[in-house]
């Protein structure tokens, strides 16, 4: 058995390269996933006008996708413990680039909501891809900053889906912008096919593994992931990320030129620095899990979450000078601080093979914050006379319940750890 401790220094050089190309790979492979996702969300007010939406069914079309991505991850995490990381990978990408292909050709509201379905259950595969070609090929004590790094990857697709979806879709229209992400995407997916190596025993280094294994719980089942506590923490702090994720991208902008008077051209700039605010908080968020203890980490997001929502609320109700709502924008991220320590403590808990299970399992109930933030807040818009502060204030208080969810199971994970200590 080779481990990185009994390497040579020279082979540790060649691993250090291959992390870092299957990172970059992992990170076009998690911005795709995210602009496929949230290229809706950035040209809503384009589409509403072509096929005559209301805010209710705008909210619904964008927050449906994550059904099935939810039921996704359901598939999805059962077969990655037998599926390789590249085959997951070059799955998710082709059925994903399809769909695009066809959200091009929509006509009406019924297809447009089917098409998101069919792309939300492929992106599912791409997500556990991800997690799994990082858990290959990083160790326990880096993929806190890894994974924040993917995750801030995702963050990046939201902003450069702003930032360069809606001057495109002014220029050209939303079914060309639609049509530009469905080429990349199946391009992706061939440079997957080619280049993708899953862990180092596929780059020579037959019988490695990273040694730090030690600790893990041990798990003969996937039905012993759902008796742990561990994933119940995982899936609280996930919701409270993807909700605030969800909330803002949907919503943010929409509020703005309706309560602010912000002219629609102000749109990219506001999406932009919303995108990369949440890319500055994931980085950090990443980083510090690494380095402190992740449930804390976890907590300290749902907090940051609350406040970000509540600030929002403030400017949906006060008129204020646009200079402040850059800076709303630009702290807004602080809501997914959290994000990394999420995904890490996974690893961190579960053997290698299940852990990107773990994960998905895990994530179906981000998935379904995704669904009921966007869905939520535009029904309350739509049956509240447009009031936006209505909404982004429901959007804290869910906060407040996952703050909540996530101290108990904390809190119980705390006490269950000193008994076992007290026994022994």
């Amino acid at each position: 058995m080779t481990t990185w401790d009994t390497m040579a220094a020279g082979d540790r050089s060649t691993v250090r390269r291959w992390q870092w190309q299957m990172l970059l790979l992992a990170l076009l492979c998690e911005v795709f996933l995210a602009t496929d996702w949230y290229s809706f969300a950035a040209v809503i007010p384009f589409i509403t006008e072509t096929l005559q939406l209301n805010e209710a069914q705008a909210g619904l079309a964008q927050g449906i996708f994550a059904l099935t991505y939810g039921l996704g991850m359901v598939f999805w995490s059962p077969a990655s413990r037998k599926m390789s990381a590249r085959n997951m990978l070059l799955l998710g990408l082709l059925g994903t680039g399809i769909g695009m292909v066809m959200q091009t050709f929509v006509r009406s509201y019924p297809q447009l909501l089917a098409i998101r379905l069919f792309i939300g259950f492929c992106d599912a595969a791409v997500f556990i891809g991800v997690m799994k070609l990082i858990f290959g090929w990083f160790p326990q004590a880096r993929r806190g900053s890894m994974v924040g790094l993917v995750l801030a990857a995702y963050s990046l697709a939201i902003t450069l889906v702003f930032a360069v979806g809606v001057p495109l879709t002014i220029a050209t229209g939303w079914r060309f912008f639609f049509g530009t992400l469905a080429a990349g995407t199946v391009l992706m997916a061939l440079i997957v096919l080619i280049f993708v190596r899953n862990n180092p025993r596929e780059v020579g280094f037959s019988g490695f593994t990273w040694g730090d294994d030690a600790g893990v719980e041990r798990r003969l089942g996937f039905a012993e992931v759902f008796r742990s506590r561990w994933i119940a923490i995982g899936a609280a702090g996930i919701a409270a990320c993807t909700f605030a994720i969800a909330g803002t991208a949907t919503w943010v902008v929409p509020g703005f030129i309706a309560r602010q008077g912000m002219p629609v051209e102000y749109a990219p700039i506001i999406g932009t620095l919303m995108g990369l605010s949440q890319v500055a908080f994931l980085v950090w968020g990443g980083y510090v899990a690494d380095r402190v203890e992740k449930t804390t980490v976890i907590k300290l997001g749902a907090v940051l979450a609350i406040i970000t929502a509540l600030l929002f609320t403030a400017s949906m109700i006060y008129e204020l000078p646009f200079a402040v709502l850059l800076m709303l924008a630009g702290i807004s991220g602080m809501g997914v601080f959290g994000g990394g320590a999420i995904f890490a403590l996974m690893s961190e808990r579960y053997e290698v093979s299940l852990a990107p299970a773990a994960v998905g399992y895990a994530e179906v109930f981000g998935v379904l914050a995704s669904f009921v933030a966007p869905w939520m807040m535009g029904s309350i818009i739509h049956h509240n006379a447009g009031s936006f502060w209505e909404a982004f204030l429901a959007f804290a208080v869910v906060e407040v319940l996952l703050l909540g969810l996530i101290a108990a199971l904390t809190h119980n994970a705390r006490s269950r750890g000193a008994r076992s200590v007290s026994g022994n």
